[in-house]
């Protein structure tokens, strides 16, 4: 949105609508990727401004900026329309990357966390396995029961593999949780009493009984540069 003011771009197309994975919405409501959506599904209401403050100056507020949503009458005086593709046309995720694959020979990869053939989802996130991860021990599914979930609601699985499919992927602790830990400068103690206060009831994560995922083939290759945070001291690499 900001960027729509910046380049005076009045309309605005995103892709699925918020009724394919969330409950803020239905197919049959006609869904503005306004203020609104993006207070009660993005950001959880908590703006750039609490951050700021709650990041007690470690950042700047223009590090922020792009948490922030623009004023409502900049976005007026510009006549913005910002909607979602999937009101207008159904939306099939796997379908769509087939096409892009056939027409623009767009490729997918590998995804940690992910089996093979959904090699099309969330290739743009490189820590996608540690938010699988926290979202395994907060509610007790991680992504391939989501993705297993929508095909068999396509017709394209059966509840039988999908179930296979799951127990073999989601909740397996990602190697790059290794790495997530140098950039925050946490132990995996640390980490794991964080994640655990947010465990939703009746879900109870067990720790002791969790096996190790599959490594990426390109690990090595991951930014590992050592950052030190002002507030504690510089953090020896694999310590």
């Amino acid at each position: 949105m900001q960027m729509a003011l910046r380049y005076e771009t009045p309309l605005l197309f995103w892709g699925e609508s918020l009724a394919e994975y969330q409950s803020f919405y239905t197919y049959e409501e006609m869904e503005e990727v306004d203020e609104k959506r993006f207070n009660r599904a993005m950001n959880l209401g908590m703006t750039s401004d609490d951050m700021y403050e709650f990041l007690g100056g470690r950042v700047t507020k223009r590090d922020l900026y792009p948490f922030a949503y623009p004023p409502r009458k900049d976005l007026r005086k510009l006549g913005c329309r910002s909607v979602c593709l999937g009101n207008y046309i159904k939306w099939d995720t796997k379908r769509q990357v087939e096409i892009i694959k056939q027409e623009l020979d767009w490729q997918g990869d590998r995804v940690e966390g992910i089996p093979p053939e959904f090699d099309y989802e969330k290739i743009e996130c490189h820590m996608q396995g540690i938010r699988d991860y926290l979202k395994y021990i907060k509610r007790g599914f991680g992504r391939t029961n989501h993705l297993a979930n929508i095909e068999i609601r396509n017709g394209r699985m059966n509840r039988e593999r999908g179930a296979e499919l799951e127990k073999e992927y989601d909740g397996k602790r990602p190697p790059s949780l290794d790495i997530f830990l140098e950039y925050l400068h946490m132990n995996e103690d640390e980490f794991l009493e964080a994640a655990m206060s947010h465990q939703v009831d009746p879900h109870r994560f067990q720790p002791n009984q969790v096996e190790d995922g599959e490594r990426m083939p390109d690990m090595d290759q991951w930014d590992r540069t050592n950052v030190p945070w002002p507030d504690r001291p510089p953090m020896k690499i694999g310590g």
